[in-house]
């Protein structure tokens, strides 16, 4: 059996209509040269920092190892002092975890959805983000909302809130939005779901009463209307607006994601494999979940790794309601960084057999396009409350 002994890491970038993002990938090396894993450890930014943990990490408590032993792995690793908690830990130990499980399918010779437990379904229902202006006007978001629908998707999410509103928004602001979600529904009719993202910026005042507005036009969900910090808070929002709310993107490790189902805060849990605490972690939310019919969407602005690594999860998972998928509107390297990346066709993206997580890397395309020095993002998060 292949013992680990080492880690490295790639670094590569690309841009959306609304962001430029630069992805963190852990390169988990064993005793055997042909044998890896391949994880995302994507932070967004502090890099350095991530690695610097990984690397601690890997020293301290994985050369050697048998990285057939996920679990107890997953635990050394969170028991570990420095390690308990905060995005920076979480990530470094979800990069880790990821590659583990692309490690485990490799040297077994069986996709990561099986080791798992097996697929309730091999065709994941994807929904489309990145593909839209932030701010734009009702009839520009509407039109490019129609060439969405026009690649085959059945469900697309947009912030129609703007940028520099926080806490609360203007009456013109919130006519502005209601404008913006009534055309695009307009634009894709009745049989498209529309996701409205809040992107956690309002009070539950200014929340309850957007979202009061925007009910007629039937959204799947409404995502974090309010701080996750404050569990309180989203239930009011909950009681008040008819629409299911979604929280979970910043939110690390089971725990806080224990008493948000205990309490029936939410409808959708939406935690993202590359900082949550990985594939392992991820699995035991989606239990935790489906013991009050809750459901499952994670949140994704991850690499390919990242992206499939939650793809071969949705599969396994029961109470599974759709992927974030922003793929198709990131420049093209995207498809190219890694072989094995699967486009969507018809809003469903189709899962392989291949050992692992289906990936490789491809070296010449990575070193093509280095991470940037500096990035930013338009899509609603130009600060968080």
């Amino acid at each position: 059996m292949p013992a680990i002994t080492s880690v490295e890491f790639r670094q590569f970038s690309a841009n959306h209509h609304n962001a430029q993002r630069n992805w963190l990938l852990v390169k988990l090396n064993t005793d055997d040269p042909n044998v890896y894993g391949i994880g995302d450890a994507s932070p967004m930014e502090n890099d350095n920092l991530v690695m610097g943990m990984i690397e601690s990490m890997v020293e301290k408590h994985l050369v050697g190892k048998d990285p057939l032993e996920s679990e107890v792995l997953w635990t050394t690793l969170y028991q570990d002092f420095q390690a308990r908690g905060g995005r920076i830990a979480s990530t470094a130990l979800s990069g880790i975890d990821i590659a583990l499980w692309d490690l485990k399918g490799k040297i077994l010779g069986q996709p990561v959805w099986k080791l798992l437990g097996g697929a309730h379904r091999k065709s994941i229902r994807v929904y489309a983000n990145g593909w839209y202006t932030n701010p734009g006007t009702p009839e520009q978001n509407a039109e490019e909302a129609k060439v969405v629908v026009d690649m085959g998707y059945t469900a697309l999410k947009f912030d129609p809130f703007g940028q520099h509103n926080y806490y609360k928004l203007s009456l013109k602001e919130a006519q502005l939005a209601e404008d913006r979600v009534a055309a695009v529904r307009e634009a894709v009719g009745p049989y498209v779901d529309i996701l409205v993202e809040a992107h956690a910026k309002f009070d539950v005042m200014n929340a309850i009463q957007i979202g009061k507005r925007l009910e007629e036009y039937r959204p799947l969900f409404y995502e974090e209307p309010v701080s996750q910090e404050r569990v309180s808070e989203l239930l009011e929002v909950r009681n008040k607006v008819n629409i299911p709310i979604a929280t979970g993107e910043r939110l690390y490790t089971k725990f806080p994601f224990a008493e948000i189902v205990d309490r029936h805060v939410v409808d959708v849990l939406q935690p993202d494999i590359a900082n949550a605490g990985g594939i392992t972690e991820l699995k035991k939310i989606a239990i935790i979940a489906e013991a009050k019919h809750i459901t499952m969407a994670p949140h994704n602005v991850c690499s390919p790794v990242g992206a499939m690594a939650e793809m071969h999860l949705d599969a396994s998972i029961i109470n599974f309601e759709i992927q974030e998928y922003h793929a198709e509107f990131y420049t093209e390297h995207y498809f190219t960084v890694l072989d094995g990346f699967t486009r969507q066709k018809d809003g469903y993206v189709e899962l392989s057999d291949a050992p692992g997580l289906g990936l490789e890397l491809n070296e010449a395309e990575i070193a093509a396009h280095p991470p940037l020095k500096k990035v930013s993002s338009a899509g609603g998060t130009v600060r968080g409350i």
